[in-house]
């Protein structure tokens, strides 16, 4: 029998979602602004954390770490199946959801739904031949929401270096609300348009359950946005970028505020609020004459208790393919080049900006030119 895709997931309730998701290995739920957030076993086989957020209006998860990607319910299965070592096909994606739901929603025997069982047949062929259209536009919000917040530099940043002159140029604030607190951090884009906000929780509790930044929910609007649509930090520092032709792209905001301490107005950094960069990123680059990038990712984690010499050393050549299938990106255009902590200068998921201008300088003295994918 040909299931009908689309009435089955458009049917599955919060609970079938709950069923799914714990039979995949997550183990529990948490609940964030109303959405039910799962561990993100996209890309853990074991031991992800609560970042993965199932949106039911548009039945779309996002994950909000390592991948930083959309997708729905059967593309989670095939990814999270696939982390097992199991690769499943679109129709056993389908086909184990009807297992676990008993959803059976298919097609009847007329020649209306015989033509229709045809299109499904061949819309799970193109479904490989070619990239669904992505939604490319970034939300543009009211300025006003920014009145909200309190003109607060919290001690925290403060002690790390970040100054009150720099938080006040990327209108850094505090929300204080009686459920929450945080950071505010305003995201802008080129252009200066508002396009998010994101808090930095001071909230020991969602720290621990994964939420120390987090798109910041205001009464019922949600301010989020497609980080990977964006740079942030780059409507201030776009005049030096253009002036050196040249980027260094951070994973967090909080690095380009330090360098914005460190270098002022030569400060050419931007942030791509995940371990991503995509191609958007490279095209927003492109589009300023950039020259020359520099990918500054966090510093690797530290070795897991239960975890093996050699399982770890695989991780880690992981980590290292993935930068350089990042700098892939870029390669044909500019000169790309890898921060890489040789000589542990840096702690354990630590920014190459953490630890001040002098070591963050020693990092670019001997950054690793990266020519080709294969290199």
């Amino acid at each position: 029998m040909r299931f009908d895709k689309d009435k089955i997931k458009d049917s599955l309730t919060i609970d079938e979602i709950h069923k799914i998701m714990l039979d995949l290995g997550s183990e529990k739920n948490l609940w964030q602004n109303g959405h039910p957030v799962y561990r993100t076993v996209c890309h853990n086989a074991a031991g992800g954390s609560f970042k993965l957020y199932y949106y039911n209006e548009s039945k779309q998860f996002k994950c909000y770490t390592e991948c930083g990607d959309s997708f729905d319910v059967f593309e989670l299965i095939i990814r999270a199946k696939k982390q097992k070592g199991v690769n499943f096909t679109f129709s056993q994606a389908i086909e184990y959801i009807v297992s676990i739901t008993g959803k059976r929603f298919g097609f009847g025997g007329s020649s209306a739904s015989k033509k229709q069982t045809l299109e499904e047949d061949w819309a799970i062929f193109d479904r490989f031949k070619r990239t669904p259209k992505q939604n490319t536009e970034l939300p543009v919000f009211n300025e006003k929401v920014l009145n909200v917040f309190i003109p607060y530099h919290h001690t925290e940043w403060l002690r790390e270096g970040i100054s009150h002159s720099t938080m006040e140029a990327f209108e850094i604030g505090y929300y204080f609300r009686s459920h929450t607190e945080g950071i505010s951090i305003p995201h802008r884009d080129l252009h200066g348009n508002l396009v998010g906000i994101r808090k930095r929780s001071m909230i020991k509790e969602e720290i621990e359950q994964g939420f120390k930044y987090m798109p910041l929910k205001i009464e019922n609007t949600l301010y989020n946005h497609p980080t990977m649509l964006n740079l942030y930090g780059l409507h201030i520092t776009k005049s030096a970028v253009k002036r050196l032709k040249k980027a260094v792209l951070f994973e967090s905001e909080k690095s380009v505020l330090k360098c914005n301490d460190f270098y002022g107005d030569d400060n050419f950094t931007c942030a791509v609020c995940s371990s991503n960069i995509s191609v958007y990123h490279r095209d927003i680059l492109l589009s300023l004459g950039v020259e020359e990038v520099i990918i500054a990712l966090d510093k690797f984690r530290p070795q897991k208790e239960d975890e093996s010499d050699d399982i770890y050393d695989e991780k880690l050549m992981e980590y290292e393919k993935k930068i350089v299938k990042l700098a892939s990106k870029f390669t044909p255009y500019m000169r790309v080049f890898a921060l890489w902590d040789y000589n542990d200068l840096l702690d354990y998921r630590d920014s190459p900006a953490d630890k001040g201008k002098q070591i963050l300088e020693e990092l670019m003295k001997n950054k690793i030119e990266i020519t080709t994918r294969e290199e």
